[in-house]
């Protein structure tokens, strides 16, 4: 009996040692860290699918879905997923971690910045019982250890690890829109993937995966994320308003660098110059002025005679990306001084802000 019951206790330790689902004997300390951490963060990223009805070829109506991830913001439901998995929606299917499939209502959507948020429409019990995921504080580095998280079929949970390649870069769309502070990494994104989330070490969220980018959009070996600082300010809207109400400056800018301050005899090195304004627009009506001429240079064409934004609402512009980033912290209608220099002379004017058509 004594042998017997010796034999039951060496089973059980090594069942569990060697069979449960925690043990990671043979990883490093720094793999055990990381199956650990997508083990735990695998609760707060969902798939989504959202089906629209278009006509086929002998004009029959025909399902066509549009499939992707997203992750859980909070516990009221809020989904949030890219918005090109749920365009031209007519339903929308969330499928949690654990299998259980709920719909979901689309709060709003932001086709700028390529973000939706939705709504599941489950029991009271169900919204409590949600593993939210955490926005990230602070700015990530170059260099970056991150994981991008997926639910692509709502039968799988997946994970990439990648590094963080560039961040505050300015990126064109495919439509010629042009989005700010995206993060870029060496981890492709496919459309299963495209809304999950991209998290740091810590596991909290840096950022949103997103496949729009790039004419094919995708690129082998590069992928893009739009910012938890973004996300923060565009999810905030979404959820109070239903859409993102932007501040306008009706002004193109382009950088002014050392190298055109000499070429154009500027009175500064940095900032952001008006290549032109929108006739009528709030920089227009406050009496900013565009650039009068082109000057060549090789193959390369300046704008050259528009003023120099230097700082908005006294906050230094170093560059366009340093303007768009002030403007988002403003709301339209409201009115901003802008120094300018025009010429050699440093003015300062009263802007009424729009909203961005």
């Amino acid at each position: 009996m004594v042998g017997f019951i010796s034999k039951c206790i060496l089973f059980y330790a090594f069942a569990a040692v060697f069979l449960s689902p925690l043990s990671c004997m043979g990883l490093t300390k720094d793999e055990r860290h990381t199956v650990n951490l997508c083990r735990k963060l695998s609760k707060g990223v969902v798939n989504v699918t959202s089906t629209a009805i278009a006509p086929d070829f002998y004009l029959d109506p025909v399902p066509h879905k549009g499939s992707g991830s997203g992750f859980i913001l909070d516990y009221h439901g809020h989904v949030l997923t890219n918005y090109h998995v749920v365009s031209d929606v007519h339903s929308i299917e969330v499928v949690l971690s654990n299998g259980c499939k709920w719909p979901a209502r689309l709060v709003g959507t932001d086709s700028e910045t390529d973000l939706a948020m939705l709504e599941l429409r489950a029991p009271q019990r169900e919204l409590e019982s949600l593993d939210p995921m955490q926005l990230a504080a602070t700015k990530p580095g170059i260099g970056q250890k991150v994981f991008a998280l997926g639910n692509p079929f709502g039968t799988g949970y997946t994970v990439s690890q990648g590094v963080i390649s560039s961040i505050g870069r300015s990126i064109s769309r495919p439509d010629g829109r042009v989005v700010h502070d995206v993060i870029q990494t060496d981890i492709s994104i496919n459309p299963g993937t495209s809304g999950g989330p991209l998290v740091d070490s810590s596991g909290r969220v840096i950022g949103i995966n997103t496949l729009i980018f790039g004419p094919s959009r995708h690129i082998l070996g590069m992928g893009f994320a739009i910012s938890s600082e973004t996300i923060e300010w565009v999810a905030s809207q979404l959820i109070s308003k239903g859409y993102v109400a932007r501040a306008w400056l009706g002004a193109n800018l382009q950088n002014v660098t050392p190298a055109l301050a000499r070429l154009l005899d500027l009175p500064v090195e940095k900032g952001a110059i008006v290549m032109n304004v929108v006739p009528g627009g709030p920089a227009a009506r406050g009496g900013i002025k565009g650039s009068e001429k082109e000057l060549r240079l090789g193959n390369r064409l300046y704008p050259a005679g528009g003023d120099i934004i230097v700082a908005i609402d006294g906050e230094e512009v170093t560059s366009y990306a340093t303007a768009i980033r002030i403007l988002l912290t403003k709301e339209p209608e409201e009115e901003v001084l802008v120094s300018i220099y025009r010429g050699e002379r440093l003015r300062r004017l009263k802007i009424r802000l729009g909203k961005k058509p």
